[in-house]
């Protein structure tokens, strides 16, 4: 996959990033535009051909409050939605810390399956 090179206003979160992670706190959003701020960013956003940020959306909502007209991004190749949601899960596990709550919601909606529950409930 080429790197690209997008206009972030036309990007947007996948519909689904929502409901599996919670969002960055005001410290860690603050800390993120920092270092943006500071030096650019050298990673680039993970998407879908349609636009839909997969991993990487704290960055996208920090390049937007920069004022940045331009952005790095992989696009994913034309995966099935279980594809796209199991790699965004995938992605954003390795990036960024995932509360155990949202972990297993992650799985649930990976899998297409029955509600999953960690052991104990929670």
């Amino acid at each position: 996959m080429p790197i690209e090179v997008r206009d972030p206003r036309a990007l947007r979160p996948h519909p689904e990033y929502a409901r599996l992670f919670e969002p960055a706190t005001a410290e860690e959003m603050d800390r993120l535009r920092a270092a943006l701020a500071a030096g650019g960013r050298f990673k680039p956003l993970l998407i879908t051909r349609e636009g839909h940020i997969l991993a990487g959306v704290e960055e996208w909502r920090v390049a937007q409050d920069l004022g940045w007209d331009r952005i790095s991004v992989l696009v994913a190749p034309g995966l099935r939605p279980t594809e796209l949601r199991s790699l965004m899960v995938a992605e954003n596990i390795r990036t960024r810390e995932v509360r155990e709550e949202h972990l297993w919601r992650g799985m649930n909606n990976f899998f297409d399956m029955e509600p999953l529950r960690p052991p104990g409930g929670w």
